[in-house]
This record gives structure tokens, sequence and C-alpha cells, in this order.
């Protein structure tokens, strides 16, 4: 059952709630805000932005030496040589450490809490541990020669039946 959109009312306010509800003072500075004239809104922003860039171009020897010197920005014996043998250099390291995390991030075990990494859950979209893997037999992660022989015997005879 669809109802035409013309014919829904808009939900009414019920009136003011009981206790100290903070929400009708949010909303009334929402509101406020919103009333305000759009003009007035971009004339406020232009004077802060005005007012940010003359305080930037006031102390730009103070601060932009200091960010020149630590990204290696300024020339010092080569284009960009400074910046890819001082703070570039660290480009590649948060490389190496992103894809350490994406991979384990990727392989982790699926079960809430556990730092473990895994392998797939046949027949599932998941990963578990040897832990937590429904065809782990014990309690160590290592398993005994007889245990791999059988389980290799049966999967094989699994495969041949299919």
């Amino acid at each position: 059952m669809s109802q035409d959109p013309s014919n829904v009312t808009p939900p009414t306010d019920a009136g003011p709630s009981a206790g100290g509800d903070t929400s009708d003072e949010k909303s009334s500075l929402a509101d406020s805000f919103y009333a305000l004239p759009r003009s007035l809104k971009l004339v406020t922003a232009l004077i802060i932005i005005v007012v940010l860039a003359v305080i930037f171009a006031i102390w730009r020897d103070f601060y932009f030496h200091w960010f020149e010197v630590h990204t290696g920005t300024n020339n010092e014996t080569g284009l960009y040589y400074a910046f890819w043998s001082g703070f570039g250099s660290d480009v590649g390291e948060a490389t190496i450490i992103v894809g350490i995390v994406a991979a384990w991030r990727h392989h982790n075990c699926h079960v809430k809490g556990c730092p473990r990494l895994g392998r797939p859950v046949p027949g599932t979209p998941y990963v578990a541990c040897p832990r937590h893997h429904p065809s782990h037999e014990g309690t160590k992660r290592g398993i005994s020669l007889e245990t791999l022989i059988k389980a290799h015997e049966a999967a094989k005879k699994q495969n041949n039946l299919s």
C-alpha cells in the first residue's frame, strides 16, 4: 500500500517536553542561523577569510620559514632534493605500514576480538584462525602427521565421489 505524497500531512509538534530537554535550545540556535539572510552569512564568511589572510600575511616570515625547513621544500641543493631526502622519505615508510596493516586486516580472524591470522572457512565468506576454525582438531596450532594424512585421504575420496 503506497500513499499519495500530496495527501500526506507533516507531523506536528506535540508541545514542550517534560523535564530539562535542551534539544529545543539546540534547534532554536539552528533555526536562528537558518533564519539569517544568505548575504549576511556570505559577508561574515568573507570577513573571516580576509582577516585570516591578513594574519597569515603579517606572520609569513615566522611560520613559512619553519614550514619550508621542516618539509624540505626550500631549494637546498636542487629542486625538491631536500624534500625527498627529508620529509618526503616518510611517504614510503607510511606506505609500507599501511600495506602491512591492510594485509593483517584482510587475513585476521573474523571472530570478534581475536587478533590471530586465519584462513578461509569453506562455504562461507569468513576467515578463522586455527583456534576458531571449525575443521581444526585439537587445541594446538600444529597437528600430527597421521591427522594430516587422514584429512588428505578424506578430501581425495570426497573429490572422487563428486
